[in-house]
């Protein structure tokens, strides 16, 4: 298939996988680094400070060398050849994005390319602050700031730095900029679940969309484990008990426009039945969206992952720097997504579930 003149039928039909799923939505992980070391996702002897190691990322934590990263041009290079094939919509994720060097002019590159309909950010928050009104003049449209505790010492415990003022504030500038904020937690047993009711009245009243994560084995620190999963149906209940019913939300996450786009994206969003604020739901564990996934990645170090679980993925770098065509690496992807796996939906039921099945700060959410 070309990816020049191709007509809208055949663009449908360009990133399909085997199990009928469509990719309309990229997510880039532009760094692996990262300035937290959030118990969920980061190995636990992550050296924050030493970037001279040269030696492939693994369990053990080690950044990828900066040489194999790939550049603002070849991130911007393959989401042209992905927004001919169909990709509509990209989000911006790390380890921690805006450690990327001036991040702001790859965003600026991706908004110019046609097709592309929103750019987004997933971001711990440490440096939005300070960066938020350029990287909305660059492009960006919406943030999802990752935020799991109200408490200091405890945000230091699960974070491994002190920085909750800082997330607060950036939670406070991002809106002011004009960009669309969502606070992202993820809820982990015994840690901060304790603090579910905190985080519904926060969004009730801010009315900034509070989204709850169940917690998935993609940490590097290895202590998953299903005890520490807090259910979506548990969450809800608690909400209910003690705060006020909540339902269905009319509100459509992600500016989707249709009620297609509406059920592939990952969070289930809920509304208060007194009409104070909307709380989202992103229950991987519980309640799998895997058939309905419309998203695929590229790391920073120029893989591309069709399933968060997927591993070691596909080397798109490999054809990027050898020389090859936009129509050979767009067939290469297309070849690549038509395999993509069934999810985690096919881990849980063959019981195969044990922590650290991927590690989340290379691949992003």
């Amino acid at each position: 298939m070309s990816i020049i003149g191709d007509n809208a039928s055949n663009v449908d039909k360009a990133l399909v996988d085997s199990f009928g799923r469509v990719a309309r939505k990229l997510r880039l992980s532009v760094t692996d680094r990262c300035n937290m070391q959030c118990i969920y996702c980061m190995p636990k002897d992550t050296d924050k400070d030493d970037e001279s190691r040269n030696v492939d990322n693994s369990l053990s934590g080690r950044w990828f060398p900066k040489n194999e990263l790939l550049s603002h041009e070849e991130f911007v290079r393959i989401s042209q050849v992905m927004a001919r094939l169909g990709i509509e919509r990209i989000r911006i994720t790390g380890g921690e994005p805006l450690l990327r060097p001036r991040v702001e002019d790859l965003i600026a590159g991706l908004s110019q390319i046609n097709g592309i309909r929103s750019i987004s950010m997933t971001t711990n928050g440490l440096f939005l602050a300070e960066k938020a009104d350029l990287l909305r003049r660059s492009g960006l449209q919406s943030v999802n700031i990752s935020l799991d505790t109200f408490k200091a010492g405890r945000f230091r415990a699960m974070c491994g730095v002190d920085g909750l003022h800082k997330v607060l504030n950036s939670i406070l500038a991002a809106d002011n900029a004009g960009l669309k904020v969502k606070v992202n937690m993820v809820v982990v047993r015994g840690w901060n679940d304790d603090e579910v009711i905190d985080f519904a009245t926060f969004a009730r009243e801010t009315r900034i969309i509070v989204r709850f994560i169940e917690f998935m084995p993609l940490d590097g620190s290895g202590i998953w484990s299903p005890e520490l999963v807090v259910s979506k149906s548990e969450i809800m209940s608690r909400i209910r008990s003690e705060i006020v019913d909540i339902e269905a939300s009319r509100i459509v996450e992600d500016n989707c426009t249709t009620a297609k786009e509406a059920a592939s994206a990952p969070a289930k969003l809920y509304s208060f039945a007194d009409g104070k604020g909307t709380v989202g739901f992103i229950a991987s564990m519980t309640e799998p969206f895997c058939a309905q996934c419309d998203r695929v990645r590229i790391t920073s170090d120029g893989k591309l992952l069709t399933c968060l679980f997927e591993n070691p993925g596909h080397d798109i770098k490999i054809l990027l720097r050898n020389g090859k065509t936009d129509q050979e690496i767009a067939n290469f992807i297309m070849e690549s997504i038509r395999k993509k796996p069934e999810g985690i939906i096919s881990i849980i039921r063959s019981k195969a579930l044990r922590p650290t099945l991927n590690l989340m700060h290379t691949i992003g959410g």
